[in-house]
């Protein structure tokens, strides 16, 4: 199996794992080079040292990947929109309330 195809087969986790490190949202904005530095740490968590070019391929794969799912959403050449209910806000009352009484 390769790095890619571990990281998709473990998404829920790997995603979790990025969460961790890094602030992501639902409908946030992700940057590659802080998408590549997350897929470089998870696979080193797993024990699969990779040298810095590789995991930038890597994290290609995986970002296209996540892009057909419909996870990311793509900005630009480097950045995507996360896609992630899991990962939204809780609604604050104040909100709920305001469009309660209008």
């Amino acid at each position: 199996m390769s790095e890619a195809e571990f990281i998709i087969n473990n998404q829920a986790e790997f995603l979790k794992f990025l969460r961790s490190r890094f602030t992501l949202i639902h409908m946030s904005n992700l940057f590659f080079r802080d998408f590549h530095y997350g897929v470089m740490l998870y696979l080193s968590d797993h024990g699969k040292k990779l040298k810095y070019h590789d995991a930038e391929k890597i994290a290609g794969e995986v970002s296209e990947m996540l892009e057909k799912k419909g996870i990311f959403k793509r900005i630009d050449f480097q950045s995507w929109k996360l896609n992630y209910p899991d990962f939204a806000l809780p609604r604050s009352a104040k909100a709920t309330e305001k469009k309660a009484s209008t």
